[in-house]
């Protein structure tokens, strides 16, 4: 049964990829990170540049669908083990960081959570297995010993992304939720940056790029778009050097 299950559903994916209007300039996008990036794709337009598509899910997911043949043209991801593991299949080429993000604790309410919060609270986490904040998130709490007894106490929630989560903190699933600091920015609230949870946020282009999407990959990476970063809480992969 569960094998039929697991059948039906692959199918579904490819019949939802191949039925679909093909687009051209369509950028996949891990969906903790899509606010910041349509930002620069309307910087792009307005510096003469042609105007880009995307679609925004979990990075697992993305990078399954691209090794399926999807029509999308370039991937950006939080975190580079999706785009490396494309890469590795020939199907992702000049692959590089753009930026780096960073982990928050976050919540819909008037004051930042603060670490001993973790301990008495419902907490909200992208899934690890798919997304890279989720992943962060339980590195950071397997150090500090709490993944496992939270896990047992039932008070992580595994959603099935950072946009998952903050809905799950403003309704009353979860008090807290680990997401990106880009987030956190966009959804309001207060959150508490967590010293040292830092991931490379890693594109590429597909092998189908047209000349137009490698010019706006070259943008993603220039001193014009960097402000736009800055301004959702990303760092410079340079300044890490």
């Amino acid at each position: 049964m569960k094998r039929a299950v697991r059948v039906f559903v692959i199918i579904m994916c490819v019949l939802s990829i191949w039925c679909a209007p093909v687009m051209a300039n369509v950028v996949a996008v891990a969906a903790g990170i899509a606010p910041c990036v349509e930002e620069v794709m309307e910087a792009y337009a307005e510096a003469g540049g042609e105007k880009m598509e995307f679609v925004k899910e979990a990075c697992g997911p993305l990078a399954n669908k691209i090794a399926m043949g999807a029509p999308y043209d370039m991937f950006l991801a939080s975190e580079p083990r999706w785009p490396k593991w494309l890469e590795a299949k020939g199907m992702l080429v000049d692959v590089h960081a753009f930026a780096i993000g960073q982990l928050v604790m976050w919540r819909f309410s008037s004051e930042a959570p603060c670490e001993s919060d973790i301990k008495k609270s419902k907490i909200a986490v992208p899934n690890p297995d798919i997304t890279a904040y989720g992943n962060l998130a339980k590195q950071y709490l397997d150090e500090a010993g709490l993944w496992d007894k939270m896990m047992a106490e039932k008070r992580i929630i595994l959603v099935g992304n950072a946009p998952q989560a903050v809905v799950a903190a403003k309704g009353s699933a979860a008090e807290i939720a680990f997401i990106p600091l880009s987030m956190a920015i966009k959804a309001g609230g207060n959150y508490t940056p967590l010293s040292g949870m830092t991931v490379d946020q890693v594109g590429g282009l597909t092998v189908r790029a047209n000349e137009e999407v490698r010019k706006f990959w070259i943008f993603c990476r220039s001193e014009r778009s960097f402000p736009i970063w800055t301004k959702w809480g990303f760092l410079s992969p340079d300044n890490m050097k």
